[in-house]
């Protein structure tokens, strides 16, 4: 494979007009546009090393960061008034339609981690990719996710988010939330859904009222792991649920499986993967976008 170009800055413009900062690696050879969309808390650098893989195996590759994260958060962060469904309803569309732009016509493809996977339903043009994968993607409703880590969440939700919004108007990166500083909204509204046992669309929030989860119909590859506290089995499919008319196939997957210890929920984009979970997840694109 050849090597990729170095990241390249890329400004994105939502519909609302919010800019987003992105990075692009283009690929030398390339067949596809591979949109990467992120976890809550996770800056767009966290999946460099992914998207240069993607680029090596002839995908453009965006990754971003949604609005009230990393480089495309307003200062001060207590004045930031970015919303989760924001980033589904706006952030993810803008940089579906970036690489229709930018690189037609090629096929394209997303990628989504964890809320990046659940919040495709939300977007409007999502139909413009022929295939999507969702990496420890499910609900977060809290009693689904395992113990002891259920407990550790229902404490950020209920007492160590709301006192951080009390003192600075924000949840600071820290010991106990070692993710990027998130804003008061986005906060909120991650918290509403941790706390409701309710299937992501218009009955979980008003602001997913134009959620579109039963038109999605393209191919969606799920990949979870055994030993992810939070994409357990109950939340991967009450999530899936969401998506009654997409074409799914369910991978479940033990770290033994890829040859290591641990996995979790955010180990799929460690390097060493690279010749077994990111290659199989290539592959997996490549039938669908060829």
């Amino acid at each position: 494979m050849s090597a990729p170009a170095s990241p390249s800055p890329l400004e994105l413009t939502a519909s609302d007009g919010r800019t987003l900062a992105g990075l692009v690696l283009e690929a030398p050879a390339a067949r596809g546009a591979l949109a990467i969309n992120g976890a809550t808390g996770f800056r767009r650098e966290f999946y460099l090393k992914f998207a240069g893989y993607c680029a090596r195996r002839g995908y453009h590759a965006l990754v971003y960061d949604y609005r009230g994260i990393g480089a495309s958060a307003r200062r001060p962060l207590a004045a930031e008034e970015a919303r989760m469904s924001d980033w589904g309803r706006l952030d993810m569309p803008a940089a579906l339609a970036t690489l229709a732009a930018r690189f037609a016509p090629l096929p394209l493809a997303t990628l989504g981690h964890s809320v990046g996977g659940q919040l495709l339903g939300c977007m409007p043009n999502h139909a413009l990719a022929r295939a999507h994968v969702m990496v420890a993607t499910s609900t977060g409703y809290w009693r689904r996710q395992r113990a002891p880590f259920r407990y550790l969440a229902l404490g950020f939700w209920k007492l160590h988010g709301p006192l951080m919004l009390q003192l600075v108007g924000y949840v600071p990166q820290g010991l106990l939330w070692p993710g990027e500083s998130l804003p008061r909204g986005v906060f909120l509204q991650w918290r509403k859904w941790c706390l409701q046992a309710v299937p992501f669309g218009p009955g979980l929030d008003e602001e997913l009222r134009d959620s579109r989860y039963a038109e999605v119909r393209a191919p969606l590859l799920s990949l979870s792991f055994s030993d992810d506290p939070i994409a357990t089995p109950a939340a991967v499919e009450a999530l899936l649920a969401s998506y009654p008319n997409a074409q799914i196939e369910r991978r479940w997957i033990r770290p033994c499986e890829a040859g290591v210890r641990h996995i979790g929920h955010h180990g799929f984009f460690c390097e060493r993967h690279r010749d077994s979970l990111w290659r199989a997840a290539l592959d997996w694109i490549d039938a669908r976008c060829a």
